[in-house]
């Protein structure tokens, strides 16, 4: 009979509404007046023996359920002549189906999400005794509460596997098109790779809004599968090429577990090895020796060479410097360092400083000149500001060369210390104990990065003061071989956070100069200049920096109060997001890894001014989102050093910003500089 509202069925339950209506049946919404909450209320009408024995099945199957993910049975019972009832819980939301008629499909972010739930529920389903296959997943049997909690509903088509040679213990044999593997249309046996078949055809529908090819005239007629991307370009290659090897034809070519599919879409595959607890602990800033000299910079402890032969413990930690350490390399605009420890800058604009405190820039493009090296300033053992004289470019002056063209050997580092009134550059060997002025710029200069032959440097000057942007700053090139230093040729001034090529041809950087930061491009052939990116004042887009083959630049962009990580060309072409973190996020300072296959970044929630954690994406398409990397926080502007066996970072202990190494086959970390100056953007040679 159809129940009505107000009506009280078994003397409990007060029908509120129904839910949907059908041939065999119906479902209601009602009040259980017992236990005073709403429930839903499921009925058959006793149709046919089998569809009543497959409702009692159902009753069976869910009343010995219990499962985040999974409704509760709370009632089962027979009204004599008119039909069964199964009472459970009332999940109050939007179905899956519904969502999609509203938004047409849904964000990359939503479907890992709700995917990753579903594998958590069938995993549930399939490890119990005996399995239980739900064999019916589809967008209107996923069922999504207000706070986005994900439930699998509607297990009508189930049934129970009681040994592996059966092919149906009980339940009925159906299937919906375009969502049920072939194997569900004929007498093959099917088992929890049915399942995975149709998750992953639900999350094609969810992520393209079509229902998919069906299985069988793919598998008989040889129909394809639209390509994900080709219907929402938004999707990442990674998560479409997980969703299609859930739809493969064949069983043996799905993931063949439903905790293999959930950790392919939380991208947990093949993860790179995290830090252990000893290596974190290891990173935790050990105390400077009492006797070593404050403003002295102890020579790093290095490990005794390893014998020929196949080290495996190598391979690990080489595999974990990659993963954790690679390419910060020239993105960071700077720390503001304070009791609670040190954060990111960049989030509100520093003033520029007073004219007094601005010194003359270097020579020009017009007036190249060599300069004159100096011996006044002292590398980390720091003077006093009051005695350190401020060193005057000479346009006519043959100097000679600042520092020695970098030959083989350790390798060596370049920072810049504040010193006095401005930053000045330093370099130094691995295993040196003292480090060298580099050349001294009477307006400071910082952000500096190598070229990759390591024969020349880009900088950042006037630097008088280590600021979030630099709003009088242009962008000079240093040749080591030759001391000899050039203005580049750019169209306006606040030009900062360069970043060089890996052919070496170019340079790319932001610019303030259209009252907003934009990332542009400079060709050190054809002397050219190339806005790349161009978003109206209210998007900011910044942090540059460059894939290993020069394909592709990764960048920050301010879109909506909040920080994201984009991609793009190098000629600022196919702009797109890379990483999809959600409302609640802020994503930026991006860096690759050397051999391209991990990207880092930081990442706060929508306080910005909270200290950052450090996250790692895998770029394969392996990882839906961020992976947090356990280090202590914070720590900035990240880079490694070509032999793979260091990794050189700031950070602050609340008082001063120093670098710190950190030796990958040792697994110690040590301060590097103690200097009472704040010490900043290392970068190792190339």
């Amino acid at each position: 009979m159809a129940l009505g509202k107000g009506d009280l069925l078994r003397g409990r339950y007060r029908i509120l509404a129904s839910l949907g209506l059908g041939g065999m049946g119906a479902v209601y919404k009602a009040f259980d007046e017992s236990l005073k909450v709403d429930v839903a209320v499921k009925e058959n009408l006793f149709i046919t023996d089998e569809y009543a024995t497959q409702f009692r099945t159902e009753a069976e199957i869910l009343a010995s359920l219990r499962h985040p993910n999974l409704p509760r049975v709370t009632d089962y019972f027979v009204v004599n002549n008119v039909g069964q009832y199964l009472v459970m819980d009332f999940i109050e939301g939007e179905d899956l189906r519904q969502r999609m008629e509203h938004n047409q499909f849904v964000s990359e972010e939503d479907a890992i999400q709700i995917g990753a739930s579903l594998c958590e529920a069938l995993t549930y389903l399939h490890s119990r005794k005996p399995p239980v296959l739900h064999r019916d997943i589809k967008p209107g049997n996923v069922r999504i509460a207000p706070d986005g909690h994900v439930y699998l509903v509607d297990f009508g088509l189930a049934k129970r596997v009681e040994h592996e040679s059966e092919q149906t213990y009980s339940g009925a044999q159906a299937m919906t098109p375009g969502y049920s593997p072939p194997e569900q249309y004929g007498s093959a046996r099917t088992d929890a790779r049915t399942d995975i078949y149709s998750l992953g055809a639900t999350l094609y529908a969810a992520l393209t809004g079509i229902i998919p090819e069906d299985a069988l005239l793919r598998a008989v007629d040889g129909d394809k599968l639209k390509p994900i991307r080709k219907l929402n370009p938004r999707i990442t290659p990674r998560l479409e090429s997980v969703v299609i090897k859930a739809m493969a034809i064949q069983p043996a070519g799905r993931y063949q577990s439903a905790a293999e599919f959930g950790k392919a879409l939380r991208g947990e595959l093949d993860p790179k090895p995290m830090l252990t607890q000893a290596a974190a602990e290891a990173l935790t800033v050990p105390p400077v020796e009492e006797s070593r000299p404050r403003t002295g910079r102890p020579k790093p402890a290095t490990a005794p060479l390893k014998k020929s032969g196949f080290q495996w413990g190598w391979l690990f930690l080489l595999v974990f410097l990659l993963t954790i350490g690679a390419g910060f390399l020239a993105v960071n605009p700077g720390l503001v360092t304070g009791a609670a420890g040190a954060v990111f800058p960049f989030l509100e604009p520093t003033p520029t400083p007073p004219p007094s405190a601005t010194a003359t820039l270097p020579p020009t493009a017009s007036q190249t000149a060599t300069i004159e090296p100096t011996t006044t300033l002292v590398p980390t053992q720091t003077p006093e500001p009051t005695a350190t004289p401020e060193a005057q470019p000479e346009a006519t002056q043959q100097a000679g060369v600042p520092t020695p063209s970098p030959e083989p050997g350790p390798p060596q580092i370049l920072y810049a210390s504040l010193q006095g009134s401005t930053a000045q550059l330093f370099i130094a060997g691995l295993e040196e104990t003292e480090s060298r002025p580099v050349f001294p710029v009477e307006g400071g200069a910082c952000q500096p990065d190598w070229s990759p032959d390591a024969a020349r440097i880009v900088f950042v000057s006037p630097c008088t003061a280590r600021q979030d942007t630099y709003p009088d700053a242009s962008l000079y090139l240093l040749d080591l071989a030759t001391g000899q230093v050039e203005a580049l040729p750019l169209g306006g001034d606040g030009n900062f956070e360069p970043a060089w090529s890996p052919d070496g041809r170019r340079i790319v950087f932001t610019s303030l100069r259209d009252g907003h930061q934009q990332v542009y491009l400079y060709d050190l052939e054809t002397r050219g200049e190339l806005r790349l990116t161009t978003t109206e004042a209210t998007i900011l887009t910044r942090h540059p920096v460059w894939s290993p083959d020069g394909g592709v630049i990764y960048f920050s962009m301010r879109r909506f109060g909040l920080y994201q990580i984009w991609r793009m060309a190098p000629d600022g072409q196919g702009q797109e997001q890379v990483i999809r973190s959600g409302g609640g996020m802020n994503d930026f300072l991006p860096a690759v890894s050397p051999d391209g296959s991990t990207l880092l970044f930081s990442q706060t929630g929508r306080d910005i001014t909270d200290l950052p954690r450090l996250m790692r994406y895998l770029l394969d398409g392996s990882q839906p989102l961020g992976e947090r990397i356990v280090l202590p926080e914070p720590i900035t502007d990240v880079s490694f050093s070509l032999n793979g066996q260091w990794v050189a970072y700031e950070t602050s202990d609340g008082r001063n910003q120093d670098i710190y190494l950190y030796n990958v086959e040792t697994g110690r970390a040590q301060r590097w500089t103690t200097s009472p100056q704040a010490d900043f953007d290392p970068v190792w040679q190339p």
